[in-house]
């Protein structure tokens, strides 16, 4: 159609003439990152573009900028690395890759890879955004080498972006500046994410729904030490677990804990275990259960959730009420009584009275899911946090 042209060519051109901010983490993308996907892809005034050591999941996470150290020739690869090494600059393929696409910001993706890239915003001779997320804000400084490495990122960075106050905090903490350090929200895609009323239909069982990578920090053993306090007494509800473990050894031993767990409290039959979903089939599996128990905790090895899991923040807008715990950024996503119910950390029998009432009142789940809905449409939104996050960009222009 002849009108249509017109509106590409409009396009293409604003396109050419928007900012470039080059997104830098790890991997992109591992399976839950859909949070970091989420900020990428909502980008309207800045064109982003993307630098990663290893493609992964791209069919879920599609970008159309993105360049990979995985993409070069294995000697290519190798000179890579010991270039490296010698000069401490990271990878001298990603500096000129950002030299010929003029980007404007480096956006670093957790707190170690925004130390690694010091050096290349040092070369570029551009702003650098750092987001913490978890482990880094709480895991890496237990080790003396990163609280030195983070005091020069705190001192170099140009600004440093927290999920919560909470985690703002930690950061104040650690040593940044707080002139430095900004509470960013994450977001989620509400149009993928619809809300649902939570209701018992003809058959009514009780579909309770615990998902997380299986890590000390996610509080499952508590979830379902909580479910299993009231699994037979109630025969109307049942768990979905869905998640699993990592290559690391603490996470397949947290994996038999878990497991060992569900067939001495004799519920095996009433957890249905799905492992790892990927992003799409998780947010669809969703739309079948009713209450989202969600019990993080501070664990043994101290790798907390730094701010709050993005699951929560999910779950919340496809109107499921929740039951959490006290901890880091939970408050700032769940309302304590008007969304969910949060109780102190490793308090199964808190856990367990919240369920139980929950379960005993169906009628609350609709109005509780709303309220979710409303808080999360007003202070969790990826269209809203994208306009606040490309804000924060030109206020480094």
């Amino acid at each position: 159609m002849p009108g249509i042209q017109p509106e590409k060519g409009i396009i293409e051109r604003v396109k050419r003439m928007s900012k470039v901010v080059a997104h830098s983490v790890k991997s992109f993308l591992f399976r839950t990152g859909s949070w970091i996907y989420s900020q990428i892809s909502n980008l309207k005034r800045y064109q982003p573009l993307v630098i990663t050591t290893q493609k992964r999941n791209l069919d879920i996470f599609p970008v159309e900028d993105i360049y990979s150290l995985s993409d070069l020739s294995a000697p290519n690869r190798f000179f890579q690395k010991q270039y490296s090494k010698v000069t401490g600059l990271q990878y001298p393929f990603f500096l000129n890759l950002l030299k010929k696409k003029q980007a404007s910001i480096l956006h670093s993706h957790f707190g170690n890879r925004g130390y690694f890239d010091l050096a290349l915003k040092r070369k570029l001779d551009i702003p650098q955004v750092t987001t913490f997320y978890g482990h880094d804000v709480s895991s890496l400084p237990q080790e003396e080498r990163w609280k030195e490495r983070f005091k020069d990122l705190f001192q170099y960075g140009d600004l440093i972006l927290a999920e919560g106050h909470y985690m703002k905090k930690t950061l104040l903490a650690l040593g940044c500046p707080d002139d430095k350090v900004t509470v960013q929200h994450l977001g989620v895609d509400l149009e993928k994410i619809p809300f649902i009323p939570r209701i018992l239909n003809d058959q009514p069982t009780v579909k309770i729904l615990i998902a997380g990578t299986f890590r000390e920090k996610k509080g499952i053993t508590y979830a379902l030490e909580a479910f299993a306090k009231l699994a037979h007494h109630y025969k109307h509800v049942a768990v979905t677990l869905v998640g699993d473990a990592g290559r690391s050894q603490r996470e397949v031993n947290y994996k038999k804990e878990i497991t060992t767990l569900i067939a001495n409290c004799n519920i095996a039959h009433k957890v249905t275990y799905l492992g790892f979903l990927p992003y799409p089939a998780f947010i669809e599996e969703a739309k079948n259960n009713h209450i989202f128990l969600s019990p993080s905790i501070h664990p043994s090895d101290g790798e907390t959730e730094g701010g709050a899991p993005v699951a929560l923040i999910e779950m919340s807008a496809y109107g499921m009420p929740i039951v959490s715990t006290f901890h880091c950024d939970i408050p700032e996503v769940v309302i304590d009584g008007e969304s969910g119910f949060l109780v102190p950390e490793k308090d199964t029998n808190g856990l367990a009275e919240r369920l139980e009432h929950l379960i005993n009142h169906p009628e609350l789940w609709e109005p509780m899911g709303r309220a979710g809905r409303k808080h999360i449409e007003a202070d969790f939104n990826i269209v809203t946090q994208a306009k606040r996050l490309e804000l924060l960009y030109d206020t480094l222009l």
